[in-house]
């Protein structure tokens, strides 16, 4: 096994967006640290899954496929204000594909960042 660490989001504090769709074949388990520019800022993480099916012999050219259907993970949303971090952990990961989505309820000025630390087979 093998430690993954990697940011998935990393955008402006001022509005909401949705992180890149992240493969999680092989992730085990993981844990999410939000992370604000600044001290104003305030929203929702909240780490999607996504189960669509995925075919790589069908996949030309590499990279191009996208999941469309999203469903929030159980217990994996932190609601974060003034700026502070957020952890979120998900023990067990048995879902194709993972995403971070960031909700803005006020914006800061300047970016939020999401890593990633992921356990791999």
């Amino acid at each position: 096994m093998r430690n993954v660490n990697c940011t998935i989001l990393s955008a402006t504090d001022t509005t909401s967006h949705n992180g890149a769709a992240v493969d999680s074949n092989q992730l085990v388990s993981a844990s999410f640290q939000a992370v604000f520019g600044d001290a104003s800022a305030a929203g929702t993480v909240l780490i999607q899954a996504s189960n669509d099916e995925y075919n790589a012999r069908y996949n030309f050219p590499s990279g191009t496929f996208t999941p469309t259907n999203w469903t929030a993970v159980p217990n994996a949303t932190a609601t974060v204000t003034g700026g502070a971090s957020a952890l979120i952990t998900i023990a067990q990961m048995c879902y194709r594909w993972i995403r971070v989505v960031y909700t803005s309820a006020s914006g800061g000025s300047t970016t939020i960042t999401v890593n990633m630390n992921a356990l791999s087979l």
